[in-house]
């Protein structure tokens, strides 16, 4: 019996909810979460929700586009939570699960050059990237201090 609710507690503290895909709607995505937190009113085309994660919460923002489509993603935690790679990868995992059978899904190492949306940038030295031009996503994974993981399509680098 300790043994089953040991592994029940494990299960529930590593947990965190599916992320969405982008393109994904927000109608959505308030099923999924619920009512996102407030926002400034300056922003109408965001919103934020709170998710648990490992010792603490993590901060999940949505950009959505003119028509209700998520054009771009993030997450990072808040204050002490732990961002864990198992955290991060199944953020990585979700965004590229539309094109696992992709040819031109590319992972890019610190220091290494790419292009997304005609424009070319450099892999940081704490950055993990994985660009897929042709199907309009780039991911880059900040680790450090100030960890974070985003998708975006190129419309938010404009």
């Amino acid at each position: 019996m300790k043994r089953s609710l040991l592994c029940v507690l494990l299960v529930c503290s590593l947990w965190v909810p599916a992320q969405a895909v982008l393109g994904e709607k927000q109608a959505d995505l308030r099923k999924r979460y619920g009512k996102p937190e407030p926002q400034s009113k300056g922003n109408k085309n965001a919103a934020t929700w709170f998710l648990e994660g490992e010792d603490g919460q993590l901060l999940y923002t949505v950009t959505f586009d003119a028509k209700g489509r998520s054009i771009g993603e993030g997450m990072k935690p808040v204050r002490y939570a732990k961002f864990t790679r198992e955290t991060v990868q199944t953020f990585i995992q979700m965004q590229l699960a539309p094109y696992r059978d992709s040819k031109t899904v590319l992972s890019v190492k610190p220091g290494e050059k790419y292009c997304f949306g005609g424009k070319e940038y450099t892999v940081g030295p704490e950055e993990i990237v994985v660009v897929d031009d042709a199907n309009d996503l780039l991911i880059v994974w900040t680790q450090g201090a100030a960890a974070s993981v985003m998708a975006v399509s190129r419309v938010m680098m404009q």
